[in-house]
Parts: structure tokens; C-alpha cells; sequence
């Protein structure tokens, strides 16, 4: 199942026309999603993860500006489809979960009302069937009483009760990818350990590939098997989940994992916060952009960006890693 490409991205740029400038949030991604994988993507707040993603699906506000060499999603060339064949990817082909499900979901319209209207518009249904299908997804999602629980609205749902209205809502019509923005900020860890492993299961059930944007990589070694590290609008490192926290390549990578605690190791270890603050994407640095707060900079690290060196199965943009190779 894994191996294919599912979705091509190759030199997105991003920017925002501010009152006083142009922020530059993406800055040059190049990524692809597998079919049927679960890709993290992982970096502090800021970095590009959700625009990145948001360019993807075509919902950038009016203030945007996107470029890309390549943005292909099945074989289907995003860049040049018509706002009518986003929409058809965006509502069929590809479902995202976004990070509040409060503000998600509309406070105005039943849970049932909802979950139907994808199915009635993208899948054809009748009301019917429809309400019978968004009753059989509350059931999957492990809501009980799901014909009751149709007729509610979002306010009568506790947080880890609406996330999961909104992992059944992606999922309705059996999309080819699913995007978890953030999907478990604020839960407490029960529910979130059980909406992980919610998507996990629908993952494995239904064969969808999964790109998971977070901050947190306790929850990306958790479910992913592949990780993309960004920083500063660019992706910094890549490769499997077991090569990024076991052999990490990027200096910002392993100041990720110096800053959170012990993994699951049963020893405790004095948290490294990462010193300094994330470059301002209004004026970008020429080089490297983790050059200001990294411990092994040198003078080529702020004159010009690295190119990714590949080393024992993943890669990462760093300067560094030309004496590593060598050797």
C-alpha cells in the first residue's frame, strides 16, 4: 500500500501581504504524502506546517499569494483545476480535521445536519441514506446512541466528543488523504490517546493515507511512520520515524528532542529549551534559518541554504552533514 505518491508538492511559496510587509510563511516546501501512510509533520507554531497544508486544500484567505512547481494530488494537477474540481477534491477526495472542532462546527445546525451535507453534495445520497451513513459514522467513532445524538447540536458535545464529530465529517466519504491539523490541542491525554488511535484504525480500515500537522512529537512517535521536520517556511529534516528520533540530522531536530520529556524511557532528564526565537519570515535570512540559534553555525550557515544531504535513509538540510558524509 505504501510506496506510491499520493500527493506531489515541490517548491510551494506561501506569503501574506500585511499592513506592513509580506510575510513569506512557506518558503520553498517541497513533500509528498504516500498512499496509505501516516505522515507527521512536525515544528513549533509558525513554522508553515498548517499554511502548507491550507495551500493544499485551497482555502488561503484573499490576502495569499501561492506559487508551486508542482501541487498534484492523484495525478490531477491542483494548479490548473477549476475552483469547481477543488471543491470535488476538497469535499470527496480529501477530508481535514481542523484544530478547534468548537469553531469548526457550526453552532447553528444539528450534528446530523452537518455530517449529511458532504454526503448529500459529494456522494450523491438521498436524506436517507444520508442520515443513515452519518449515523453509521457517529457509530464508528464511538459515539453511542448515534440516531439521538444526530439531533443534537455542538454545544450539548463535550471537546473529545466534537473531535470526533469532526474526524467523522473527514471521513464520511471515504477520502483518499485525511489532514489532522492539530487535532488533539486541549484534549486531555485519555481523549487524546483515544482519538489517535480512532485515526489509526480508520487509517488502517479504510486504507486512507494521513499527513498530521503538530507540535508534538510524543504524538507524532505514537502513530506516524514518516516525519517532516519544518522551520522557518522550509522543511528542515526527513525520513522515518525510527531514523529522526533515534539518529536525528538537523540541529533543530534534536533541540526538539532535548526539549521534551524522557520518551517513555523511565528516566528523568533535565528539558534543553531551545535558546533564542524562530526567524521573522517578513524579513527571512538568507541562509539557513535555525543560523541564529544554533550552537554549531558557521559563516556558510548564514550566507547561503543548504541543499538536503541523505544519510542512513532520511535527509536533512544542513551544512554539517557534508563532513559527515565525507567521513
Amino acid at each position: 500500500m505504501n510506496g506510491a505518491s499520493l500527493l506531489d508538492i515541490k517548491n510551494l511559496r506561501t506569503s501574506f501581504r500585511m499592513s506592513d510587509g509580506v510575510v513569506q510563511a512557506v518558503r520553498g516546501v517541497s513533500l509528498s504524502v504516500r498512499r496509505g501512510e501516516f505522515l507527521g509533520i512536525v515544528g513549533e507554531s509558525g513554522c508553515g506546517k498548517s499554511v502548507t497544508m491550507l495551500s493544499v486544500m485551497g482555502l488561503l484567505p484573499e490576502n495569499a499569494a501561492m506559487k508551486a512547481d508542482v501541487l498534484a494530488f492523484d495525478g490531477k494537477d491542483l494548479l490548473r483545476a477549476s475552483p469547481r474540481e477543488k471543491r470535488s477534491i476538497r469535499g470527496d477526495e480529501i477530508g481535514m480535521i481542523f484544530q478547534d472542532p468548537m469553531t469548526s462546527l457550526d453552532p447553528l445546525y444539528t450534528i446530523g445536519n452537518q455530517l449529511m451535507e458532504p454526503l448529500r453534495i459529494h456522494a450523491k445520497m438521498s436524506a436517507r441514506e444520508a442520515a443513515r451513513r452519518a449515523a453509521e459514522m457517529l457509530e464508528m467513532v464511538g459515539i453511542s446512541s448515534p440516531a439521538s445524538r444526530l439531533k443534537q447540536y455542538p454545544h450539548e458535545f463535550s471537546g473529545g466528543m466534537r473531535q470526533r464529530v469532526m474526524i467523522a465529517i473527514a471521513m464520511s466519504c471515504n477520502p483518499k488523504l485525511l489532514i489532522a491539523d492539530e487535532p488533539t490541542t486541549a484534549l486531555d491525554v485519555t481523549i487524546q490517546a483515544q482519538i489517535l488511535e480512532l485515526m489509526k484504525e480508520m487509517k488502517e480500515k479504510s486504507g486512507t493515507a494521513v499527513a498530521l500537522i503538530t507540535h508534538d512529537l510524543g504524538v507524532i512517535a505514537s502513530v506516524c511512520s514518516r516525519v517532516a521536520v519544518m522551520y522557518g517556511g522550509l522543511i528542515v529534516e526527513e525520513g522515518e520515524c525510527g531514523a529522526i528520533f533515534y539518529d536525528p540530522l538537523h540541529p533543530y531536530t534534536k533541540g526538539l528532542l532535548a526539549s521534551i520529556s524522557g520518551m517513555g524511557d523511565g528516566k528523568r532528564k533535565k528539558l534543553a529549551p531551545i535558546p533564542g526565537s524562530p526567524p521573522d519570515l517578513m524579513n527571512p535570512p538568507d541562509g539557513c534559518p535555525f543560523t541564529a540559534r544554533c550552537a554549531y553555525a558557521m559563516k556558510i550557515c548564514a550566507a547561503a541554504s543548504p541543499r538536503f544531504t541523505n544519510i542512513g535513509g532520511h535527509s536533512a538540510a544542513c551544512w554539517l552533514l557534508r563532513e559527515r558524509r565525507a567521513a
